[in-house]
């Protein structure tokens, strides 16, 4: 196990299920002390015990929130040097569909959820002049999906936020990576299930499925090389580089089918 988690503090938000819970339980392993945040305080504690990790409710789309459990974790565990945003919400469906409430909540949770906790932790980073920064965006953050527009929307604006942030903070010994999963078996994923097009569902029965444990541990082994974007399967980052280098083949795979 790599020397760069033994013995040193993880904080996790988002991680009462699904990529952060994993990440908790891998890191764990890898000698790190473990916090785990998330909304739902039943949910967590159990996990949390489980685990044998602390815990700590918050909602990370209120900043006030955000930044009492911040305060409140420091005086426990003092600075953290890990900080993984976890916390995220996929709406699926296509924008004539959608409310403007899916839109405003998709937005508060996966852009300024990531924002205001980055925010709140980093004096404590800056003063101890170390940190790695991990924000979860989404495969969906490097390539439009249709199907997803408004949450793309959020997700590529996590990876503009971190990759500034990433140049803001480096004087400081702050380290911040991306992490962009492809779809990843969570409980978040059956809900959104529930809510795709018949045409996405479609599609992505033809795509490879991590599980979060997968996703965790590619990330984690990548990590200590400072990487900036972690694309954690071979077909995601394959996709990822037919949308930068040749998009007109990625469109036969991606684009909708014609309405009949």
């Amino acid at each position: 196990m790599s020397s760069y988690y033994r013995d040193r503090v993880a904080w996790v938000f988002g991680g009462s299920q699904g990529i952060g819970l994993a990440l908790g339980e891998e890191l764990i392993k890898r000698g790190c002390r473990v916090r785990l945040f998330a909304r739902r305080a039943d949910l967590l504690s159990q996990e949390a015990a489980r685990i044998k990790a602390e815990w700590t409710a918050l909602d990370v789309a209120d900043y006030a929130s955000v930044e009492q459990a911040v305060q409140e974790a420091q005086g426990v565990d003092g600075s953290p040097f890990f900080v993984f945003n976890c916390a995220g919400l996929a709406l699926p469906g296509y924008l004539l569909d959608l409310s403007p409430e899916d839109i405003d909540r998709m937005n508060q949770v996966n852009y300024l959820g990531t924002a205001y906790v980055c925010k709140a932790v980093l004096p404590a980073l800056v003063a101890q002049k170390a940190g790695h920064i991990v924000n979860v965006s989404s495969l969906g953050g490097v390539m439009g999906l249709f199907g997803y527009t408004a949450y793309c929307a959020t997700k590529y604006a996590v990876m503009g936020f971190s990759e500034a942030l990433r140049r803001e903070v480096a004087g400081y010994g702050i380290r911040v990576s991306a992490l962009c999963p492809p779809n990843t078996r969570t409980p978040g994923l059956e809900q959104e299930n529930l809510r795709k097009p018949p045409e996405v569902l479609a599609q992505e029965e033809k795509v490879q499925v991590l599980e979060s444990s997968q996703v965790a541990r590619y990330l984690l082994k990548a990590l200590p090389g400072n990487p900036f974007t972690v694309i954690p399967s071979f077909d995601g980052r394959l996709a990822h580089l037919l949308s930068r280098w040749a998009p007109g083949i990625l469109n036969l795979f991606l684009k909708r089918p014609q309405a009949k």
